[in-house]
C-alpha cells in the first residue's frame, strides 16, 4: 500500500486553489461595479462571479482530464517540462473559455451597464488581470522556496 505524507497533499493541492483564487482575484480586478445610473436592485459581484465559477470549474475539469490522462502516458518519461507548459496551456485555455462563456451568458443592458461592451475587450481584460495575478503568485512562491532551500543547506 502506498503511504502518502501530508506534506504531499498539501503540495499537490496548492497549485490549484491558488489558480482558483486567481479566478476569483482577476473578476474583481476587472469589476466595475453597479453603475450609478442603474435602475433596481443593485448588481451584487458574487451573484455574477458565481454564475462565472460554474463555467470555470466545468472547463477547468475537461482540462485537468486531458492533463492527467497526459501525465499518464508521459510520466515513465521524464517530460516536467512538458508537462508544466501543457498545465499552462490548460489553464490559459480554461480562462480564455471561461470568459467567451460567461460573457455571452450576460444579457446586452448587464453587459453595458457592467463595463463589459465588447466580448474581445472583456476576455483580454479578464485574461491579462489572471496572468498578471499568477505571475505575482509564481513569484512569490519561486522566492519562499528559494529561502527555505537556502536556509536548510546552511
Amino acid at each position: 500500500m502506498v503511504e502518502i505524507e501530508a506534506s504531499e497533499v498539501k503540495s499537490a493541492l496548492v497549485p490549484p486553489l491558488f489558480i482558483a483564487a486567481a479566478e476569483v482575484f482577476a473578476s474583481l480586478a476587472v469589476w466595475h461595479g453597479t453603475p450609478s445610473d442603474w435602475v433596481g436592485e443593485p448588481l451584487h459581484f458574487w451573484a455574477f462571479e458565481v454564475l462565472r465559477l460554474q463555467y470555470w470549474f466545468g472547463f477547468c475539469l475537461v482540462f485537468a482530464t486531458f492533463w492527467v490522462m497526459a501525465w499518464m502516458s508521459l510520466r515513465r518519461r521524464s517530460a516536467t517540462l512538458a508537462l508544466g507548459i501543457l498545465g499552462a496551456v490548460c489553464s490559459f485555455g480554461t480562462e480564455v473559455l471561461t470568459s467567451i462563456y460567461f460573457w455571452k451568458k450576460l444579457s446586452l443592458s448587464q453587459v453595458n451597464y457592467l463595463g463589459w461592451p465588447d466580448l474581445r475587450r472583456y476576455a483580454l481584460e479578464h485574461v491579462i488581470s489572471w496572468a498578471v495575478i499568477l505571475l505575482f503568485g509564481a513569484t512569490l512562491w519561486y522566492f519562499r522556496n528559494r529561502r527555505k532551500t537556502t536556509s536548510g543547506t546552511s
